[in-house]
């Protein structure tokens, strides 16, 4: 639902930015460009030629001069004075370095305006992301246009200075809106850095907000929010922005589909980030008068040509890892492709090509393509993450599950060598022992030794006797040999009678069930004996208690055991994190049958052992 909603604001969103801007009115005017490619002209010299006619008219509202030496005149001729800030002519784009604005009548040429991307913002007549420049008396207007060794495309016309600044609101509102959801998801974007602590999110936010940045710069909105004292900066911010998500965008590339294996590529790319980062630094030294330079010119021809070169290799690697079924690499194929359109659209607009929702997309083309496409690496990274916490949710289930069969072969180990011993003891030690009793007990029988030795042989077999009482005792409690024979009930009275026989503690033992011994529950009986064995060891060893109850109930589908004692109780959560070998043994086995075990303070002293093991329906 959440999802829904996320994409009706943004459809709502599109539709509204093209309602938002859709008109420019403008009066019916004439306007003249000189090119000026010796850039030596005075205003007096540009007045002098125009009125030779050596201005050219132009048919339209704009002028696309591409890469360019030069410097641009523009010319106006108002016919009647106007009222203060009525109308305004409008110059654009958002980047042009230098505007020089004067005013001429027949005697004389004053400059009014200096302004562009070379001075500090607050510099513009009319504080908006665009030219716009009064014209209120009646003369000829001429604008000194420089943004030589730069791309330049023109765009010029008249509006009044209120639906002027109505567009620039309307403007100013759509790319807050679009701004707005990429900060979403770069929030997103920190949030699975955060939880992750995986690159691949501190690229793909790097990648994001260097992009937007570089829309927003792109637009004028970067200079007028943004870094608006930075003078030095301004010219330099569309270049920079433009490169910098080239170089995250490899990176992020490279963990978002898995990695690239092809050494000649990785290379490749590896060298283009290299002259990236180098042409950002270079650009970054650059300063006015670098401007003029040559040099500057190349780098503006170089910019579209590397990052032409990166869209074919990546739509390389996309296009082939996506024909591989690579599910990641498609998302990104996608979300590039749509950035593509936009694009070719912003610039087909720009450029005259289509005239259709012109005003929309020659402004927000990118704009739109850019936060489509975030949405869909979003989306892409949402989908990774899902796999990512899914194939570690079956990692751990198999550790679990390997963990659970190490602990049941321990444990069946464990039994086997115990009924080992155990066997030893009773059948070996004490047989042998019977033996010696025997043999005792006839030296007295046929009198055939004196009343002094009659006296240590009887002795002998007393303490014979109570050594085998001992074996017998310690071989049932080590496995409950007679389990099978004698039942559950018995076993466990056999060993809280020997635990009963010190007469330090007393024990009481309660059993519910048990009528029969069920061969196939016989895993859950020794499982269960050996509990109650190990937990009245931990009794007897540290708790001081003097009195015991141990309750063991047999349901249809489960075992309870509690056991309670009165001795001196552990502190609450002590029991879930101590690490004894006796308590450590009764929770493996506990764990191993998928049971549960509690630990709770009796009152008014002492501790409750509270186990449940269920049955498993196939033995159920």
């Amino acid at each position: 639902m959440a999802g829904y909603r996320f994409l009706c604001t943004i459809v709502i969103s599109f539709f509204g930015c093209i309602q938002l801007s859709y008109a420019q009115p403008s009066p019916p005017t004439e306007f003249y460009l000189y090119e000026d490619s010796s850039k030596s002209l005075t205003p007096d010299d540009a007045i002098a030629l125009f009125q030779q006619g050596n201005f050219s008219k132009t048919n339209d509202k704009s002028y696309n001069a591409g890469f360019t030496k030069s410097i641009f005149w523009l010319a106006y001729t108002n016919e009647k004075d106007r009222p203060a800030d009525s109308l305004v002519l409008a110059i654009g784009h958002h980047h042009i370095n230098r505007i020089v604005f004067f005013y001429g009548n027949d005697s004389l040429v004053t400059q009014q305006w200096v302004t562009g991307d070379y001075f500090p913002f607050s510099q513009r007549p009319v504080p908006a992301t665009g030219f716009y420049f009064p014209v209120t008396k009646k003369g000829l207007y001429l604008a000194q246009i420089d943004k030589s060794n730069e791309s330049l495309q023109l765009a010029f016309y008249l509006v009044s200075k209120n639906e002027a600044l109505v567009i620039e609101a309307k403007q100013k509102t759509s790319m807050a809106i679009f701004t707005g959801m990429i900060l979403l998801l770069v929030i997103f974007g920190i949030y699975l850095l955060v939880i992750t602590k995986s690159r691949i999110y501190l690229w793909y936010i790097l990648y994001i907000s260097t992009g937007w940045l570089w829309v927003l710069a792109n637009a004028g909105f970067g200079f007028e929010y943004l870094w608006p004292n930075q003078a030095w900066f301004a010219s330099k911010a569309r270049p920079v922005f433009a490169i910098a998500p080239l170089v995250f965008a490899v990176l992020f590339l490279g963990k978002y589909i898995g990695g690239i294996k092809n050494r000649k590529v990785l290379w490749l790319l590896r060298t283009m980030n290299i002259l990236l980062l180098a042409c950002i630094v270079t650009i970054l030294l650059f300063n006015e008068k670098g401007y003029q330079n040559s040099w500057w010119l190349y780098i503006q021809y170089f910019i579209p040509l590397i990052s032409l070169l990166y869209v074919i290799v990546i739509l390389g690697i996309l296009i082939i890892t996506s024909v591989r079924g690579n599910k990641l690499a498609m998302f990104y194929l996608a979300a590039v492709l749509v950035l593509l359109i936009t694009a070719i659209l912003q610039i087909s607009f720009s450029l005259g090509s289509l005239n259709k929702f012109s005003n929309f997309f020659s402004h927000y083309g990118v704009a739109v393509g850019y936060v489509m496409e975030a949405i869909i690496l979003t989306a892409g990274l949402v989908y990774r993450f899902n796999q990512y916490r899914l194939e570690k949710e079956k990692l751990l289930l198999e550790m679990n599950k390997r963990q659970e069969e190490n602990t049941q072969i321990l444990i069946e180990v464990q039994q086997a060598e115990r009924s080992q011993v155990a066997n030893q003891l009773h059948d070996v030690a004490g047989s042998l022992l019977s033996a010696a009793k025997l043999n005792l007990s006839s030296l007295l029988e046929k009198g055939i030794i004196n009343e002094t030795a009659s006296r240590s042989v009887a002795k002998a077999e007393e303490a014979i006797s109570l050594v085998s009482d001992m074996v017998r005792n310690l071989s049932h409690a080590l496995s409950p040999v007679m389990l099978e024979k004698v039942g559950f009930n018995t076993s466990l009275e056999k060993v809280v009678a020997i635990v009963n026989a010190s007469g330090i503690i007393n024990i009481q033992l309660q059993t519910i069930g048990f009528e029969k011994y069920e061969t196939g529950r016989s895993k859950y009986y020794t499982a269960l004996y050996g509990i109650v064995y190990e937990l009245l060891n931990n009794i007897v060893k540290h708790s001081g208690a003097r009195n015991v109850l141990i309750q063991v109930t047999e349901h249809p589908d489960c075992f309870t055991l509690i056991v309670e004692d009165d001795g001196r109780g552990l502190t609450a959560g002590k029991g879930e994190k101590k690490k004894t070998l006796g308590i450590s043994g009764i929770r493996s086995k506990v764990d191993s049958l998928k049971g549960v075990i509690a630990f709770d303070t009796n009152k008014p002293q002492g501790l409750i052992v509270t186990i449940e093991i269920p049955i498993t329906n196939h033995e159920n």
